[in-house]
């Protein structure tokens, strides 16, 4: 039997992370990301989901935008290549994943039990908020498959589930820019962000599910296919 569904749909945590984000971007507290080393608690081994070619290219131009904004130095996460949902995170980095590793081989497993007769997944990009740490897309999915799908994976990991098993993922999300540095103008990009709130629907499609880890390309963190399962 599946287990009860939780929604990723709670629009009133996008505000929230607004609220956040002005407020830690106005007293210069934001946080800035490193590349990460073993040891770290973010980009670890993670299951994602990639937008389609259309999609990938509409979230790299508000990347882009963002980015002219927030001036020189950030991790332009939202480029095409680098985008992403992330249905779940199953580790802290680490530098010693091989072909073999039996840990990617037990989730890559999950993942095929969790995707079987699943269908591609679609989303609508509706807006844009902040954070303590980013610039971010908000994702709409248009069905609870999405969700039953995150839910069912977990379901699936049994114990692998370990990283995430106090935490709940109310939202669905794209990262586009990572403060990487002091924000040049913090008022200007608050401001550009409030008035794209709301954005003219983008719709997203999602036809493969990714296990990835994460490599600094010089620009951000790009992820590196480890394995991944078809819908459809």
């Amino acid at each position: 039997m599946s287990e009860p569904l939780l929604r990723r749909t709670n629009r009133a945590t996008f505000d929230q992370l607004f609220a956040e984000g002005a407020a830690a971007l106005t007293d210069g507290s934001h946080g800035t990301q490193v590349v990460p080393s073993e040891g770290d608690r973010r980009w670890g081994v993670s299951v994602v989901l990639r937008p389609d070619p259309g999609a990938a290219a509409s979230v790299a131009a508000l990347a882009r935008e963002a980015a002219a904004v927030a001036g020189d130095g950030h991790w332009l996460t939202g480029a095409v290549g680098s985008s992403h949902l992330t249905m779940r995170a199953l580790e802290y980095p680490r530098n010693d994943i091989r072909d073999d590793d039996p840990c990617i081989a037990r989730y890559a497993a999950a993942l095929r039990t969790a995707v079987a007769g699943v269908r591609p997944l679609t989303f609508e990009v509706t807006g844009l908020t902040l954070t303590p740490l980013s610039v971010m897309a908000c994702a709409q999915p248009t069905d609870e498959a999405a969700d039953r799908l995150s839910v069912d994976f977990t379901a699936a990991l049994g114990p692998d589930a370990w990283l995430e098993s106090t935490f709940v993922r109310s939202i669905w999300y794209l990262n586009v820019l990572h403060f990487a540095r002091p924000v040049a103008d913090a008022r200007a990009l608050i401001d550009w962000v409030a008035e794209r709130r709301e954005v003219d629907p983008i719709p997203l499609r999602v036809t493969e599910v990714e296990i990835a880890t994460w490599r600094f390309t010089g620009t951000g963190m790009a992820p590196l296919r480890l394995a991944a399962a078809v819908l459809g």
